[in-house]
């Protein structure tokens, strides 16, 4: 978001700096959660198809993404 001069502190404020890397994690947790969720789908059509080696793959990515989202929760 481009913001009007008048606007802008420098240097940034405490707020706007938690802010900032606030929304940085909302972005980054949304990315991931668009990624699981395309995991979920391919592995679930793996599954209808009993593709055994790709559901493996697919259980380690999801758990991967997972355990990726908690610790960008925790921060």
């Amino acid at each position: 978001m481009i913001r009007p001069a008048s606007e802008i502190e420098y240097p940034a404020s405490e707020v706007q700096r938690i802010r900032a890397s606030m929304l940085a994690r909302m972005e980054a947790l949304n990315s991931a959660s668009n990624s699981l969720m395309t995991i979920i789908a391919e592995r679930i059509g793996a599954e209808d198809r009993e593709d055994e080696l790709r559901v493996d793959e697919l259980t380690a990515e999801q758990d991967r993404l997972i355990e990726n989202m908690r610790r960008l929760a925790r921060r």
